[in-house]
């Protein structure tokens, strides 16, 4: 047999070498050895298990022929109780040069052969074969760390996220006004954001004076920005408070200003207006937004509002308000264009004729069924990804002859 020289330790392998034949298993030993291994020695499978069961090994070398367990079970049993992350380099030696054996070995899963009587290239190819396939594979391990810690920080930096996105959703829920009678008025709405978040928002204040103000707004956009637009401008039309329609008028102009300021591109359609039972009337003003609907009984009308541009647009827009009667029993229905442009699969847009019949079809329920017949006319449409755009209304019911009433 020839003599091993021994060549550059690039890792130190763990070698087991199984053979019932002391005097093999002693010359692998020397020369795995001279090629910077640390060899262990098994005589049989079995003692081979119950090593390999107490200490991590890189590569195995076993005989193929011994008595009781041959090396294909050793083989079989060792691939059997490892993880599929796990590394193990098995090479098997024979003295039967067939394809029979070799397709045997290979579907047990042997790496590698020593045809006996071997030679020198033979360990030398086998121990760096699973020198360079150990350091690869701990490279990997190193990576598939590192990923798992990306993973990790990445899926905790997303729940913090999904948090915030809770928070912020339930603020702009808490903002929606309360259904329900504020006076002599009965407000329903309809909110369905196309996004966790949306740029639409409504609101509903009574005002000391009577009656309520009341606005819907669509900012630019959808997700987060908007939705920030959107708060803010909700809070600021409230803070404003106006009271009047001339107050309405500089509400807009304001809130026109400070989004000019900002020298972004943002801007909002608004409706905003005055609702008062008492009087039977409503003013409003509308910057951008689609004209408000009034159902009166079976019929629906649309109020000559003046239409005006959008907030943040131009910095000489102008808006002047609108009075329309508003008797009792009718309902001012405010939305906005996310409604009529509902699309479904075909493409085809809800539009705003077939709102004016869904309302005029529905006039005589109360008005939460009024509202929610609209909603599952929009929910027919929805796609399963969801709205396209953000979906919101506001229905308004004047209820002076059933308070004075009672």
């Amino acid at each position: 047999m020839q003599t091993f020289q021994s060549s550059p330790v690039r890792y130190h392998l763990e070698v087991l070498v199984v053979d019932d034949d002391d005097l093999m298993s002693d010359v692998l030993t020397v020369h795995l050895e001279a090629l910077g291994c640390n060899v262990a020695c098994a005589a049989s499978a079995e003692e081979a298990l119950a090593l390999l069961a107490r200490k991590p090994v890189d590569l195995l070398v076993t005989d193929w022929q011994m008595p009781g367990m041959d090396g294909i079970e050793l083989v079989r049993h060792v691939r059997a109780g490892r993880s599929e992350d796990s590394y193990l380099h098995v090479v098997m030696m024979t003295a039967r040069n067939d394809e029979v054996v070799i397709r045997r070995a290979m579907e047990a899963g042997v790496d590698d052969f020593f045809f006996k009587p071997f030679e020198q290239v033979q360990l030398e190819l086998a121990v760096q074969s699973a020198q360079r396939n150990r350091l690869l594979h701990r490279r990997l391990q190193r990576r598939n760390s590192l990923l798992e810690v990306a993973h990790r920080r990445t899926r905790e930096a997303l729940d913090r996220v999904r948090a915030d996105l809770d928070a912020a959703t339930a603020l702009h829920a808490r903002l929606l006004p309360a259904e329900g009678l504020v006076g002599a008025l009965n407000f329903r709405h309809l909110y369905r954001p196309a996004a966790m978040l949306g740029g639409d928002s409504i609101g509903v204040s009574p005002l000391r004076e009577g009656g309520a103000l009341f606005f819907l707004i669509d900012v630019r956009g959808h997700g987060v920005p908007a939705a920030l637009d959107s708060f803010h401008l909700h809070h600021r039309i409230k803070q404003l408070r106006p009271k009047s329609p001339d107050d309405l008028v500089q509400s807009l102009e304001s809130i026109n200003r400070e989004i000019l300021d900002r020298g972004d591109d943002s801007y909002a359609t608004i409706a905003c207006g005055i609702v008062r039972p008492e009087r039977e009337e409503c003013w409003m003003v509308c910057a951008g937004h689609p004209r408000p609907l009034i159902a009166v009984g079976n019929e629906v009308l649309t109020p000559e509002v003046e239409y005006g541009m959008a907030v943040g647009w131009f910095d000489n827009a102008s808006w002047k308000p609108t009075r329309f009667a508003f008797p009792p029993g009718a309902r001012l229905v405010l939305y906005s264009d996310g409604v009529t442009e509902c699309s479904n699969s075909a493409g085809e847009q809800f539009g705003v004729e077939r709102l004016v019949r869904t309302l005029a079809s529905n006039a005589g329920k109360r008005i939460r069924d009024f509202v929610g017949a609209l909603e599952l006319g929009l929910l027919a449409r929805r796609s399963s990804a969801g709205f396209e755009d953000d979906i919101s209304l506001l229905v308004i019911e004047n209820k002076i002859l059933e308070i004075q009433s009672a």
